[in-house]
């Protein structure tokens, strides 16, 4: 064993015998700290860059993580969960973070600490853009992303969800009250905006992208206030626009005055560096940017994040008060710490590494069948999940047994359409989603999920 590896085993140990007894009194406001690097050396005898290295190994394997000027830092929990020893059902219709992974002690320190540090903002209601430290925090965060904007245009909300509603009722600059949607798309949308009394056009998305024509027809002609659409990793199909998709989306946009909703739910897990979002390429001013933490962490956290056009605050920022005065200042200060802390930064590398090394093992099985057609038109784009096309005359909901009956779990995109919109355009895709299937166990469920669409369709060919 290599000198950096007997270092890096002895550190892995003395992190867990001090988690598991819960000596507070390792706890700063990041965490349990590691001796600096310096200090490491002398105590092992070794040069600085071996001690560098054992760090290193810790945080290739999650253990650690570094927080720039200050040190290193041990992963409270969540982390080191061995995908092998998850067992059950294989659930791949969830699509819902991964709660094995989540770090709660970390996060619980967090509340912890913006208790202390926020008691004053916890007694009087905040401003309804969220608090401005957060904001400040995020502005430099959303910069990783590409997206580039002034403080004043930041509103924290409860969830995209709020966001989402703010902008259905309140008026825009270009006069219209339609919203357009991706059909497909998030299947919260369409009960939404008519609970809202707001009229709804939508535009066919497939796998191979927008109908350009249909959505050309309806900008001119239509009464389109704005284009909901998730340009990045769609929900359900998974599929990314490219960039010159995006340009001319924009420019369609300019073109018809309609305004561009961009709900980029999966940036934290885009590992393209050159996949820039719709916000990056807009110069008039016509694209708003939606970014959820529910993803990333865990819903309960009720935190979104919405950037406007400067021509639209005002009205957002009045609608959204009406609704709520102030997003949760708790959850936002725990968020703050959270970020500041370097722990986000960290968490977002497990995840990104956990989910990527799943989604190329599901590619993997989709690859070794490529004479089965599910498998074959599977998209291959990455985030954390993928849609199988299937036959016209595939049984979908003798499927969804057959697969429960045998311990695999599955949906359909059906629910992505708004009622009765899924008998207009046909579409038989089962949705493939990996966030809460253990990587060693994939192979084991495109396994089942092959065998009972072959049986079925091996059915259909015989009673024809």
């Amino acid at each position: 064993m290599r000198k950096y590896e007997i270092i890096a085993e002895s550190l892995k140990q003395w992190i867990q015998d001090q988690l598991r007894q819960q000596n507070s009194g390792q706890w700063q406001d990041k965490g349990i700290k590691l001796p600096a690097v310096r200090v490491l050396a002398e105590q092992y005898q070794c040069s600085v860059s071996t001690a560098i290295r054992a760090y290193e190994w810790l945080e290739e394997r999650h253990l650690v993580y570094a927080v720039p000027q200050s040190g290193y830092y041990a992963v409270q929990n969540g982390a080191d969960v061995e995908d092998g020893e998850w067992q059950g059902p294989l659930d791949f219709a969830s699509a819902a973070p991964d709660p094995r992974v989540f770090p709660y002690s970390d996060f619980r320190h967090c509340v912890d600490q913006a208790m202390e540090k926020k008691q004053a903002d916890l007694f009087m209601y905040g401003t309804e853009r969220g608090l401005p430290s957060l904001i400040d925090l995020l502005q430099k965060q959303f910069a990783d992303y590409q997206v580039f904007a002034r403080h004043e245009q930041f509103f924290i909300t409860s969830g995209v969800q709020q966001a989402l509603a703010v902008l259905a009722l309140m008026p825009f600059p270009n006069g219209k009250k339609q919203v357009m949607l991706e059909l497909p798309g998030y299947h919260n949308m369409p009960s939404l905006l008519q609970g809202l009394n707001v009229p709804i056009a939508g535009v066919r998305r497939s796998l191979d992208g927008l109908d350009w024509e249909a959505l050309e027809r309806q900008f001119r002609e239509g009464d389109i206030k704005f284009f909901y659409v998730m340009p990045r990793f769609h929900n359900p199909i998974g599929t990314s626009l490219t960039a010159a998709e995006k340009k001319r989306l924009i420019r369609l946009a300019q073109r018809y005055d309609v305004y561009l909703v961009e709900d980029d739910f999966l940036a934290d897990l885009e590992e393209n560096t050159k996949q820039d979002p719709l916000w990056s390429y807009d110069t008039e001013g016509r694209v708003i940017y939606l970014k959820s933490y529910s993803k990333i962490l865990f819903p309960g956290l009720r935190i979104g994040v919405a950037i406007l056009p400067a021509s639209l605050t005002t009205s957002f920022s009045k609608y959204k008060k009406m609704l709520d005065i102030d997003t949760a200042v708790l959850s936002q200060a725990a968020l703050e710490v959270y970020i500041r802390n370097g722990m986000f930064a960290h968490h977002g590398k497990v995840i990104r590494s956990r989910y990527a090394a799943r989604m190329n093992k599901l590619y993997q099985q989709l690859n070794a069948f490529p004479d089965f057609g599910p498998f074959a038109n599977a998209p291959r784009t990455g985030g954390e999940h993928t849609v199988l096309p299937l036959p016209k005359d595939m049984p979908l909901r003798v499927l969804l047994s057959r697969l429960d009956q045998r311990g695999v779990i599955a949906d359909t995109t059906e629910r992505y359409y708004p009622e009765g919109a899924q008998e207009i355009y046909q579409d038989k895709m089962l949705r493939i989603n990996i966030s809460n299937v253990p990587k060693q166990r994939i192979k084991e469920g495109l396994r089942i999920i092959r065998e009972e669409i072959a049986k079925l369709q091996k059915a259909s060919t015989q009673a024809d």
